[in-house]
């Protein structure tokens, strides 16, 4: 830990290099630093850029005259409790304590954050819990997707279970319909006639009243096509059964 400018020459040109890089700074502003011998105080201005707390004589000044390494140390409370006092306290013994002040409780709280995030030690953990949330997110994605498949796979499956129940029950309802005897008609009759004996067996019905009603031509052509569909279905419904019935009986 470097107190002086001239104590800088082991390391000097690197970190002036940094120092008066375009790098931006994490946050700058004038700070009170107790010296180690002289106990005042002397007003600094303080430059954190990564886990490096620059400190400079004056604002402008090209060179800092010190800089502390945040690494392997603790931001606390100072047991100094005149004015807004803090200290940057290392673990390893013998190293320099180092007591820094601030004009408000703002400003002092503000500085304790962000220099006891600064350490690389601290963003190592952030980035491990970052990695370790990421995967929780991953994870829970997952599960999200395996539970819509599964909700699109049984959906489907009931889906398909419902239109196989309800094609069974019109099948029988059909097949019910179908094998009502059917009425005898005249071949030689014209095919309006046999149309109404074909009908009438199976319950339907060209027309709902006795009187007939005004339609158009494409209401007719809707209403009788779908007639005809209807009866063509019934009738080739009434042939398989016949089919059926006449396989299981040579059997």
């Amino acid at each position: 830990m470097n107190r002086h400018k001239d104590k800088m020459k082991i390391n000097d040109k690197s970190l002036t290099k940094f120092a008066s890089s375009g790098a931006p700074a994490d946050k700058e502003g004038y700070l009170l630093k107790r010296g180690d011998f002289n106990k005042g105080y002397q007003r600094r201005w303080f430059v954190l850029k990564g886990n490096l707390l620059f400190y400079y004589e004056k604002r402008n000044d090209k060179e800092p005259i010190g800089v502390i390494i945040l690494e392997g140390c603790t931001i606390e409370l100072s047991e100094d409790t005149d004015g807004f006092v803090f200290q940057v306290k290392f673990s390893a013994s013998g190293c320099r304590t180092y007591i820094i002040a601030a004009d408000s409780q703002e400003d002092m709280e503000a500085w304790m954050k962000v220099l006891s995030r600064a350490s690389y030690d601290y963003m190592k953990l952030m980035v491990s819990e970052l990695h370790r949330q990421l995967q929780d997110l991953n994870e829970d994605a997952k599960l999200v997707e395996d539970a819509m498949r599964d909700s699109l796979i049984l959906s489907g499956t009931y889906g398909n279970l419902d239109q196989r129940n309800s094609y069974q029950e019109n099948t029988e309802e059909s097949v019910e319909n179908i094998t009502q005897p059917l009425k005898r008609f005249n071949p030689f009759n014209t095919s309006e006639e046999n149309l109404t004996c074909l009908t009438d067996s199976a319950n339907f019905h060209f027309y709902d009243d006795a009187k007939p009603k005004h339609k158009t031509f494409a209401q007719m052509h809707e209403e009788y096509g779908n007639q005809i569909k209807h009866m063509k279905e019934l009738w080739g419904a009434r042939t398989s059964c016949l089919v059926e019935d006449l396989t299981s009986s040579s059997v």
